[in-house]
């Protein structure tokens, strides 16, 4: 490590010890101008210092862990984030949800305080003098979930930043990735990160895909990874399959360039003058419905694998964004084109569509 990085570090450290909120603030700009000025070697330094620190880390101090994924963002590399910053994230969300709760036992129904550390101090005032931390809730634990109050947004900033990357999802456990999902949508009604960050959680990565086109009775099978939402699915399955039916495509016209660029690594704002435009409707082997709206993990599989069947549009059902995470690549490769054997065991189990669905027009 750069003596100049521990250096840094070491101070951040200590003014973190002293509680002094305007000279960590100091402490935290010098190390992060320091370590943007070094490059990557830097970057990745200062992240690897920073880790081992974020799991006792609450409240204003929460901003290291922005800092650790700014640096990401900069350059560094995330691997030791992995098995810290998630785990962070999901805790901090575990505690933010039983802060009303809370709040009303201390206080008996007063508003609670805007999530600004300016009110900090009264929160965990309140909630540490409450008799319930006497029963089996510490005192400490009582101001983490108070502090939550406050940091929640910045655990969350920090995973958002560096979930978009492959290398780091594949290395988060699956059984951390089902805990940031759950206590993401325990309080994603309360913060928009929340919700993204449950998204993120939820992204298959190396996933087998079979679509069916009933109508021209053929098969393919794709895989897909990084794909944040099914509106960006259904982009990408029109670019990898509207082609030449004389080569085993789906007859129809091509989608155009810049939806697939908007759904890949160009702007995904397509704005209201060229939205895309769904070239199919899409349910689920079982006959459910799969909405644009939801995620690729909404698709449930059938005998272990996700089939998705293609009917007709109705209608133009136009897209505005390509993809809702701008920094995380996605990719949908098509593997082969099935044989008319395995088409036909596919359509043999498919389950007929299911359209009461007002999306489904």
């Amino acid at each position: 490590m750069p003596t100049e990085i521990q250096h840094l570090v070491d101070e951040l450290v200590a003014q973190m010890k002293s509680g002094s909120a305007p000279a960590y603030r100091t402490a935290i700009k010098r190390l992060a101008d320091t370590a943007r000025a070094g490059g990557p070697e830097s970057l990745t330094a200062t992240v690897e210092a920073l880790a081992p620190l974020l799991p006792g880390l609450g409240g204003d101090f929460a901003m290291t862990a922005v800092l650790a994924g700014a640096c990401v963002e900069w350059g560094a590399s995330p691997t030791a984030l992995v098995d810290v910053l998630p785990r962070r994230a999901s805790e901090a969300m575990m505690l933010n949800e039983v802060v009303p709760e809370f709040w009303e036992k201390a206080t008996r129904g007063r508003p609670l305080p805007e999530p600004a550390s300016a009110s900090t101090h009264q929160l965990v005032r309140t909630l540490t003098g409450l008799p319930r931390w006497r029963r089996g809730v510490d005192k400490n634990t009582m101001t983490r979930i108070a502090m939550s109050w406050f940091d929640m947004e910045d655990w969350l900033e920090a995973l958002i930043t560096v979930m978009p990357d492959a290398g780091f999802r594949a290395a988060v456990p699956g059984d951390v990735k089902a805990e940031l999902c759950e206590h993401a949508a325990a309080v994603a009604h309360r913060s928009q990160r929340a919700a993204w960050v449950g998204a993120l959680a939820a992204v298959l990565d190396d996933e087998p895909l079979i679509v069916i086109h009933p109508r021209a009775s053929r098969g393919y099978a794709l895989t897909m990874s990084g794909i944040g939402d099914n509106g960006q699915l259904h982009i990408l399955l029109a670019d990898r399959l509207v082609g030449d039916p004389g080569q085993g495509l789906v007859a129809g016209d091509r989608p155009e360039r810049s939806w697939a660029e908007a759904a890949t690594s160009g702007d995904p704002r397509l704005g209201p003058d060229n939205p895309a435009i769904r070239c199919f409707r899409l349910f689920d082997g079982q006959g459910t419905y799969i909405s644009p709206l939801g995620m690729p993990a909404d698709i449930k599989p059938l005998d272990g694998t996700r089939v998705l069947v293609l009917h007709p549009p109705k209608g133009n059902y136009a897209l505005g964004v390509g993809r809702v995470f701008e920094h995380m690549m996605p990719t949908l490769r098509l593997d082969r084109i099935l044989e008319p054997a395995e088409t036909q065991h596919w359509l043999a189990r498919l389950a007929p569509a299911v359209e009461n669905d007002l999306m489904a027009d």
